[in-house]
């Protein structure tokens, strides 16, 4: 009998190059069940490459990537399996322009979870509510805030029930004043238990609501641990130059 893995995602020696350029220097890092894990650092790190490969958006060029135990980076692995587990938001809001909230919702679970309409539907209207925007479901993205529209690409995220949600710097495309409540959002699933892996530059958000942060800087982690501990007294020189700059 197989043995359920103690991580919901375990990455080993992640290599990741785009022609001669090395993005990703063999990362290794794991994320618990219902952990909420921020990754930071300055732009060109490698952080949104690394969530890109988690979620086989990227190819690896070597080293292996586990969800729930299962090597994703196995030739024979179910990509397309995997990824309905898997939730992925990010900087664009990637909303279909031409179809209404509650449609770019359905269409995902009515072709990939295969789902009946009136079911889809259901889902789609109790994902709304969950971030807010009930009174949404026959608007079109156009005539949303930047901050609703993230919200419904959240919302159309969970409609497909996955084990696990990834953010890549969700709230960097948004106006200043809108950042709240996208962040409202995300501190609600954390709450709610759902494993998050968030790339971000939201120090606050970090500070309050990950069970860890983890520094990554020229395609490597630096250091990871609680948010108080890097975010205050960090171990390494390059953290600390991160952590001025952007404070």
């Amino acid at each position: 009998m197989e043995q359920a893995s103690a991580y919901a995602i375990e990455v080993r020696e992640l290599h990741k190059s785009f022609g001669d350029l090395e993005v990703l220097k063999g990362i290794d890092f794991t994320v618990a069940p219902g952990e909420v894990v921020c990754v930071i650092g300055p732009s060109g790190s490698g952080k949104s490459t690394l969530l890109r490969c988690v979620n086989r958006l990227e190819e690896p060029t070597s080293g292996s990537i586990l969800i729930d135990g299962e090597d994703i980076t196995d030739p024979d692995a179910d990509v397309d399996g995997l990824r309905s587990r898997i939730g992925m938001v990010f900087q664009q809001f990637n909303l279909f322009p031409h179809l209404s909230v509650t449609r770019n919702l359905t269409l995902a679970q009515l072709r990939v979870r295969k789902r009946s309409k009136r079911e889809a539907i259901e889902v789609a209207h109790a994902n709304l509510e969950r971030v807010g925007l009930s009174d949404k479901l026959d608007a079109y993205p156009a005539h949303l805030s930047g901050g609703q529209q993230q919200r419904v690409a959240i919302a159309r995220a969970l409609s497909m029930d996955p084990d696990m949600m990834m953010f890549d710097e969700p709230t960097s495309a948004l106006d200043p004043e809108l950042v709240g409540e996208v962040l409202g959002v995300m501190r609600l699933l954390a709450t709610e238990g759902m494993t998050m892996m968030v790339v971000t530059h939201e120090m606050g958000f970090a500070k309050e609501v990950a069970d860890r942060v983890v520094f990554m800087d020229d395609g490597i982690v630096v250091e990871e641990s609680p948010p108080q501990q890097l975010l205050q007294d960090p171990r390494h020189e390059r953290t600390r130059r991160f952590l001025q700059l952007v404070n």
